[in-house]
């Protein structure tokens, strides 16, 4: 009967270092697990990091692309202009000028009624 108590005791020493076991390793398992989820963690923290500067860049460029001055710049470069202004438009230098000569007109020769006649009937 002893010898019965002394592997009773053995027997839960032994399951007792199994149970260990598996703890151990379902704990290896878990830190694991946290160390891989961290990595990723800090992964998309530097990625959120990236896309909240672009946003704030993009809100930057929408606030300046909806305001007075870039309406203006925009009307400036594409010439238009407010009422009453005049438009003028600088020549940068050595630029040539167009030739300001006057191309005469033709006028139509005045045709008398008797030569039309006279070449109507004699193909002249």
């Amino acid at each position: 009967m002893s010898r019965l108590k002394a592997n009773w005791k053995q027997l839960l020493v032994v399951a007792g270092f199994v149970v260990l076991f598996f703890l151990l390793m379902d704990l290896n398992t878990r830190l694991n697990e946290l160390t891989r989820l961290n990595n990723q963690l800090e992964k998309m923290e530097t990625e959120v990091g990236g896309l909240r500067l672009t946003q704030d860049e993009l809100r930057a460029q929408i606030a300046y692309a909806t305001s007075e001055a870039a309406i203006g710049q925009y009307a400036r470069n594409s010439g238009l202009i407010r009422e009453g202004e005049k438009l003028i438009v600088p020549l940068p230098a050595g630029t040539p000028m167009p030739d300001q000569s006057v191309q005469p007109t033709a006028t139509p020769l005045q045709i008398q009624n008797s030569d039309i006649w006279w070449a109507l009937f004699f193909g002249e």
